[in-house]
């Protein structure tokens, strides 16, 4: 079986889409107290970090922390105060002006838990083929420090993609009707599923073939839940699959101008799979394939007591 190779972008053109939209913005509103409140609003579904950096600042204290003049703060759906400029009063002039960008998901400090034990992302009893897949860019270009790491999953017509992990969807499309048909490469804008995870790492279903979608945006979804099933009949029924995050320092070294970041901060991350009793959590082997189980003790991992409680497992 070949190897698939994807355009990096391919992944991630929702971002590109978001920053022309501008689904998150930011205002200043000025106080009675003479101090002025700057606010981001987000239509976004999920949890997203907001880079605001001072281009200028004078006269004005603040109370939060600037590093290098920025600030990052995560936002979530609706409206919140981001900073407050406290005029100081022995200044002679005030002025500030500012610029914003927003990324994906939480913006972390600390590399997550990289043995995470994900099920298999299928109905339990079900079977998966495993085939790799890399960038285009590490694929035709220099070899980079940071690796792009992804896992294709081969199912049949009908079968059923569930959760790996449980999460909120903050991102879904079964608009296209066409699958794949290229042995190496697809296009953007292909039916997915995006999940946004407790811990901050966000999880990309990347689908080459029709799909009937079982989620919307906004939902938040158990281990081994159906998402969506593989409706039509096409040539593959292929879903890739990737785990990133990202960084904080990588964030804030981004000097540039533009919404719309060069991807720099991002980290993937080679996810560990259940496969058994015997080999609770392993990396998966190319072209081997893996019987789907959903055992509690997995899927409960996450959940707290009440959680556990309202859907049968205490």
């Amino acid at each position: 079986m070949k190897q698939i190779s994807i355009i990096l972008m391919s992944l991630f053109f929702s971002m590109a889409t978001c920053a022309q939209e501008r689904l998150i913005t930011c205002s200043s509103e000025n106080n009675s107290d003479n101090s002025v409140s700057i606010y981001a609003e987000s239509t976004m579904f999920g949890q997203n970090s907001l880079k605001l950096t001072f281009t200028s600042l004078m006269g004005y204290s603040t109370n939060f922390t600037l590093f290098s003049n920025s600030l990052i703060a995560t936002v979530g759906p609706g409206k919140r105060e981001i900073i407050k400029l406290t005029p100081v009063k022995s200044a002679g002039s005030y002025s500030y002006q500012y610029r914003y960008q927003y990324f994906p998901g939480i913006a972390l400090q600390k590399v997550p838990d990289s043995s995470f034990a994900y099920l298999l992302p299928a109905r339990a009893g079900n079977q998966l083929r495993i085939s790799g897949v890399s960038s285009l860019s590490e694929t035709f270009g220099p070899k980079k420090e940071e690796h792009y790491y992804g896992t294709g999953f081969t199912y049949q017509l009908a079968d059923t993609i569930c959760a790996s992990r449980g999460g909120t969807v903050y991102d879904c499309n079964d608009k296209i009707r066409e699958g794949e048909t290229a042995d190496v490469f697809f296009k953007s804008g292909r039916n997915k599923i995006a999940i946004q995870h407790k811990d901050g790492t966000l999880a990309e279903y990347m689908v080459l073939a029709p799909i009937h979608l079982l989620v919307k945006p906004g939902d938040y979804v158990y281990p081994g839940q159906p998402m969506a099933v593989f409706s039509m009949a096409a040539e593959k029924y292929t879903v890739l699959f990737s785990i990133w995050y990202s960084d904080e320092k990588k964030i804030m070294s981004d000097h540039s101008d533009s919404r719309t970041s060069s991807l720099s901060y991002l980290v993937y991350m080679q996810p560990h799979f259940y496969v058994g009793e015997n080999s609770k959590s392993v990396l998966l082997q190319l072209n081997k394939e893996y019987n789907v189980q959903h055992p509690v003790e997995i899927i409960t991992a996450e959940m707290s007591k009440k959680v556990k409680k309202k859907l049968g497992y205490l």
